[in-house]
């Protein structure tokens, strides 16, 4: 059986990819410039989160609190400077860079699967 932390950590991946995807999508009205920032954005936002939920979700001793919050933080630490460097590559090597489809395509992976995760699944008893 799947505990449910992994169930709800899985369902939010889900969402984040599908939220990328409908961004990019939604981008295609605005041009190449737009569509490929939003794809960044986007991009950028799922693989520093993947690597997150990847690293802290590993098998841990519950005897060992603090290894725990050790890989938190590191985790968090390098999930930040994943982000910084695809920012930095997007505007370092694109000269027509979108910045407002990059920042919002990142904004939307990031926040909005949260507020459709958090709902309860009809399937589970919570």
């Amino acid at each position: 059986m799947t505990p449910p932390d992994r169930v709800q950590l899985k369902r939010l991946l889900i969402w984040q990819a599908a939220v990328a995807v409908m961004v990019s999508a939604a981008a295609v009205p605005f041009g190449m410039d737009a569509l490929l920032a939003a794809a960044i954005g986007a991009g950028g936002c799922l693989l520093a989160n993947w690597y997150f939920a990847f690293r802290v979700f590993q098998r841990y001793a519950a005897q060992e609190p603090g290894r725990l919050l050790a890989r938190i933080y590191g985790a968090e630490l390098v999930k930040i400077v994943i982000v910084l460097a695809v920012f930095g590559l997007a505007f370092a090597t694109l000269d027509e860079l979108n910045p407002l489809a990059l920042f919002g395509a990142y904004l939307a992976v990031q926040v909005v699967p949260a507020l459709f995760a958090q709902r309860p699944d009809a399937r589970s008893n919570s």
